[in-house]
């Protein structure tokens, strides 16, 4: 087995939505309009109400300025529509999880924590296109997800050794599957024909040191995924709140050139945000921390 086939199980059985694959298409064509990108969304007035939320959040500072979708492919531009409109489609996919693995509401809580948080580390360092990493940072534990579903007998014997830390399971992943739950969410991230950029920062977000093109954006994601831990725990997996495992890797700060004071600010910033965000990208499910 590997992740390849894996994912083209799973992708068969969690499609993702006609208007993400519609908006994908029509951004790939030369001659598209913002008019027809702001049509597919308007087809669903759940997503409709949604983006338009999102687009005067904290997250771009509009404040209700934004009045149409027309309007927010102007103004935030088309690549953060189609990013924004994956963010609020994807907690809608995955159905039918047991929740022995993990509680879907904290899952998605962890997910856009972690968004927010890449999203303003990018802010930070002067990264353009902050959305992509949003969503790198939502997508993040999507191979998770995968095991869940489709290996859910295999994968509670990786739970056994969850009291262990997040190194031991994925250890175990690896040893019974031949590979980690990183590296599923990137073929899973393919299987949906999602950019490379995705494919390549959700499978390198443990091994940031082995990306060829976005070293610098894994890193991002990776200590992302350890702050968002500790802000919102969420999958029986992961360490307890506050252990950075991040916070011991010298080399993911130097790819990421980002200093312990800054992710301190950041971690407070997020905090405000990351409630908005869950409460429109999956309403009523956001917790306390």
């Amino acid at each position: 087995m590997t992740p390849q086939t894996l994912a083209r199980e799973a992708g068969a059985l969690f499609s993702l939505p006609q208007a993400v694959l519609r908006i994908n298409e029509l951004i790939g064509s030369p001659d598209h309009t913002a008019n027809q990108l702001a049509e597919v969304v308007e087809l669903d007035a759940g997503l409709t109400a949604r983006i338009l939320r999102l687009a005067n959040s904290a997250m771009f500072g509009r404040s209700g300025s934004v009045d149409s979708v027309t309007r927010a492919v102007v103004m935030i531009g088309e690549n953060a529509l189609r990013d924004l409109v994956m963010a609020t489609s994807v907690t809608q996919v995955f159905k039918g999880i047991p929740e022995e693995f993990v509680d879907m509401a904290s899952f998605w809580d962890n997910s856009a924590t972690c968004g927010v948080v890449a999203r303003l580390l990018a802010g930070r360092l002067g990264i353009r296109e902050g959305e992509r990493l949003f969503v790198a940072g939502l997508l993040h534990g999507i191979g998770h997800l995968v095991f869940f579903s489709r290996r859910a007998e295999q994968y509670r014997e990786v739970l056994k050794f969850r009291d262990q830390g997040e190194a031991a399971v994925l250890a175990e992943e690896r040893r019974i599957f031949g590979f980690n739950y990183a590296e599923l969410g990137a073929a899973l991230a393919a299987a949906w024909q999602l950019p490379a950029f995705f494919q390549e920062v959700i499978g390198f977000q443990l091994e940031p040191q082995r990306s060829q093109s976005y070293p610098r954006e894994c890193a991002i994601l990776h200590l992302a995924r350890d702050m968002a831990a500790s802000l919102a725990p969420s999958l029986k997996t992961r360490e307890a709140p506050g252990d950075w495992a991040a916070a011991r890797d010298a080399l993911v700060w130097q790819l990421s050139d980002l200093t312990p004071e800054v992710l301190e600010e950041v971690r407070l910033e997020a905090l405000a945000q990351a409630f908005e965000v869950i409460d429109i990208i999956n309403p009523g499910t956001a917790t306390v921390y």
